[in-house]
């Protein structure tokens, strides 16, 4: 009798499907585990079954067009139309996988399927006898694939996901009391007939005893990591604490137990029950896509946004070039590109887009929107604590620029007529100081101060050798200024230099009013 208590069996970690097909399966020990509705449905459920990750999805259709073009003669007749551009557009992430990929994947694994349909058992389809494994596969009627699980398989699964989530909670995370967690949260009438306490020699709580046969033994403080907001306040972690013995030896875990508040999800407990079974792998893409969306993120699908980085086509069966989004079309008809290796802007249409593989995409940055609010909240409080400094330095700058730029305009500024102040209350009027309303200076005339006065100066050159090159060519005596010469800035001043030193020659500077260009 205690044995059928403690028997439990094995679940899927949702509510009771319902969809009539799930019903109907489950009924017959058949449990259908639901793949994400994209067009990678057959390589997920193929991936899944053979490598026991939906993760390898991509590699799998590559490794199925790959086998695809080497039996060409056996798959080429089943194709209508060309072969190549058939195999060109199945590389595309967005082409749904058929029947005929469903068997060359078989072929190329070595494994017969058994295909399940609506409110069918399945029937085996047979490829080769000497094949020694069977894949079971749903297909709607829509050619979506779905993954078909038995009792044994699903029991196996379940116990292999609470292992994985338990080493993740317990060895990395160092939760204290994590099966009686699991427990309290999954099955509250293990308690409701009571529990006891079990004690060693020295008095220490060693093991949790309940009524109808369920025992947890209980961690020790050493080892375990407090999931409190401050360790300080937990008893069990903290030994500074006065208190007896029964309130150290309970744990922090144990303590929000009582409280009724949850330390995990439901979703980590379910996973680390080993009679429960979840889908992790759709229950994970579609939270990741719901942030994406909530956040305006690129997850690496067709759904591409500005900024993205994906593969343009330029022409059929030619390799794709890499391209980052400028700029995308209200209709999503047309986008402009700028292309890496050619360094060009290019409009091309939406539809000539493909996501980058799996392997090469970085997804973007989440950041929570309450930070960034919080961040523009204290930005703009510090701004308006800061906005009288910083307008008293803007009057302070002027008012030095005044005295150094224009003298004059001080006397005029300072003549102005100030506007008058507000009215002020009769209460008020003592006890506030004679204050002059602060006023903006008047625009300057930066352009009143003469400009500066050029200073002659001799300059002293290197004497050139008796010819500048072939006979014929002008003598440095013989120059004369062209029309396109840009002079100097500022006035221009002819210096003569009737001694020079040994070997140097003065510089020729000439303007236009002088009426004797050449030195004298």
């Amino acid at each position: 009798m205690m044995s059928e208590m403690l028997q439990r069996s094995v679940s899927l970690g949702s509510r009771r499907a319902p969809d009539p097909v799930d019903q109907f399966l489950e009924q017959h020990l058949l449990y259908r585990k639901h793949t994400a509705a994209d067009a990678c449905s057959l390589f997920r459920v193929i991936a899944e079954q053979v490598y026991d990750t939906q993760m390898l999805h991509y590699e799998v259709r590559m490794e199925c067009i790959r086998y695809m073009f080497r039996k060409r003669r056996s798959f080429g007749r089943l194709v209508s139309g060309d072969y190549d551009e058939y195999l060109w557009q199945l590389e595309r992430t967005r082409t749904e996988g058929t029947l005929l990929e469903l068997r060359a994947l078989c072929h190329l694994y070595r494994r017969n399927v058994i295909i399940h349909q609506p409110f069918d058992l399945g029937h085996l389809v047979v490829y080769n006898r000497g094949y020694p494994e069977t894949l079971r596969i749903f297909v709607n009627p829509q050619g979506h694939f779905d993954s078909v699980m038995t009792m044994s398989e699903l029991q196996m699964a379940a116990v292999c996901q609470a292992v994985s989530f338990k080493l993740l909670y317990r060895q990395l995370f160092r939760l204290p009391d994590l099966n009686l967690a699991v427990e309290w949260m999954l099955y509250p009438q293990t308690f409701e007939c009571g529990t006891d306490l079990e004690f060693d020699r020295r008095g220490n709580v060693i093991r949790l005893l309940c009524r109808n046969g369920r025992s947890f033994l209980l961690d020790r403080s050493n080892g375990t990591l407090c999931i409190l907001a401050n360790y300080k306040d937990c008893p069990f972690h903290n030994r500074r604490l006065n208190l007896d013995q029964e309130s150290q030896s309970m744990s922090c875990m144990r303590l929000l137990l009582q409280q009724n508040r949850p330390p995990f999800c439901y979703m980590a407990a379910k996973s680390l029950d080993p009679y429960i079974y979840r889908n992790v792998e759709l229950t994970s893409l579609n939270v990741d896509r719901r942030e994406a969306k909530s956040l305006n993120l690129y997850a690496g699908d067709y759904n591409f946004k500005v900024g993205a980085k994906c593969q343009v086509e330029f022409e059929v069966n030619r390799p794709l070039g890499t391209c980052h989004i400028q700029a995308i079309s209200k209709d999503k008809s047309f986008c402009r590109v700028f292309i890496e290796g050619r360094g060009e802007l290019k409009e091309v249409p939406f539809k000539k887009l493909h996501p980058l593989p799996p392997n090469e995409f970085k997804p973007w940055s989440s950041v929570p929107k309450w930070r960034a609010k919080r961040n523009g909240r204290l930005h703009a409080r510090r701004l308006k604590r800061q906005m009288p400094k910083l307008q008293a330095n803007r009057q302070k700058n002027q008012r030095q620029n005044i005295k150094e730029a224009a003298p004059g305009a001080k006397k005029e500024y300072a003549n102005q007529a100030s506007p008058p102040a507000p009215p002020v209350q009769g209460h008020q009027k003592e006890s506030m100081p004679d204050q002059k309303p602060a006023m903006a200076p008047p625009p300057i005339n930066h352009f009143s101060t003469p400009p500066p006065m050029a200073i002659p100066r001799q300059v002293y050159l290197q004497a050139p050798p008796p010819h500048f090159g072939p006979p014929g060519m002008l003598q440095h005596n013989q120059f004369q200024p062209h029309q396109m010469m840009i002079p100097p800035q500022g006035p221009l001043f002819y210096v003569t230099q009737h001694d020079p030193p040994t070997g140097m020659m003065p510089l020729p500077y000439y303007y236009a009013n002088n009426p004797n260009p050449h030195p004298a």
